[in-house]
Parts: C-alpha cells; sequence; structure tokens
C-alpha cells in the first residue's frame, strides 16, 4: 500500500503559492501591531502611575492644608501670652494655606490633564488589540484556503486584514 498525501501535488500546489505568501505577510504584520499594542498598553500604565502620584500628591497637599487650618482656630481660641508673636505665625500659615490653596489648583488641573492622556492611551491601546484581532482571524481565514482549495477563504482572510490594517492606523494616529 502506498503512502497517500493530504494534498495533491501538481499545479495546484503551484497556485496556492500566493495564499503561503499572504499568511506569512499578514503574520508579519500581526507581530508588528502586537509590538505598537505592548507598547500602547505600556504607556497606559505609565501614564495611569503619573496620575495615581498627582491624586496622591494633591491628597497630601489637602490633609496639610487642613492642619495649617487646624493651627490657625487653635491660635484664633486660645489666649497666648505673646500676642505679637502669635499673629506672626498666624500671619505664616495664612500665607501658606493660600499657596497650598493655589498648589492644588494648580495639581487637579495636572491631574485632569493626566486623567485624559491615560483615556487617550488606553483608547489606543484597545484599538491595537481590536487589530491584532483581525489580523489573527485573517491568517486563519487565509489558511483555511491551504486546506479546502476554496479561494473564498483568502478573500474573507483579506478583508479581515485590511480592516485589521485599518484599526490599527487608528490606533497609530491616536497614540
Amino acid at each position: 500500500m502506498h503512502g497517500h498525501s493530504f494534498a495533491p501535488h501538481g499545479e495546484d500546489d503551484a497556485g496556492l503559492l500566493p495564499v503561503s505568501i499572504a499568511i506569512s505577510i499578514v503574520a508579519v504584520l500581526l507581530a508588528f501591531v502586537s509590538l505598537f499594542g505592548h507598547r500602547a498598553h505600556t504607556r497606559s500604565i505609565l501614564a495611569q502611575n503619573r496620575l495615581n502620584d498627582a491624586w496622591v500628591h494633591y491628597q497630601a497637599a489637602a490633609l496639610s492644608q487642613t492642619s495649617h487650618d487646624m493651627l490657625l482656630d487653635l491660635l484664633s481660641s486660645a489666649q497666648l501670652g505673646d500676642a505679637a508673636n502669635a499673629g506672626k505665625v498666624r500671619t505664616k500659615y495664612q500665607q501658606k494655606m493660600e499657596q497650598a490653596g493655589r498648589d492644588q489648583n494648580e495639581m487637579e488641573r495636572r491631574a485632569s490633564a493626566l486623567e485624559a492622556e491615560v483615556e487617550h492611551r488606553e483608547t489606543a491601546a484597545d484599538r491595537f488589540d481590536l487589530a491584532d484581532v483581525f489580523l489573527e482571524a485573517a491568517v486563519v481565514f487565509i489558511s483555511i484556503t491551504l486546506l479546502t482549495r476554496r479561494w473564498l477563504y483568502s478573500g474573507i482572510g483579506v478583508a479581515f486584514a485590511l480592516v485589521g490594517l485599518i484599526i490599527a492606523a487608528t490606533g497609530l494616529f491616536v497614540s
């Protein structure tokens, strides 16, 4: 009994060479899109860390301002032997509170800008992830052509690849 190969040899195999090349090209594109996706996720995480740091700094400043406010209340209600010195201390902490208020407004503005950056970076990462899925599906569909010898699957695969590339391009413009 002679061994029988899965696919017939001959002219049909030569016609499938473009399919094999298409699979290779889409696989390389998939690798690049995956790389861009990983980098977009890393940038998103770094931006999220900066955002967290900004809000921690904001909260520390708010706590400091509350402490200064409590000290001023205490100075206002306490009977102090050195009223002139108490006045200087009160003035010093009132100035600190005013500066802290201005600083907090700036910190809040920066944190809000960082929130927008995080959202922007996550949108880019999501687009690369979606493009990745389309390119993976393209490889599968184009590969089915090798098994079935039906060119319809290659067409579907190429369509998936094009959609994936368009989505990846939007990820590049967003990031």
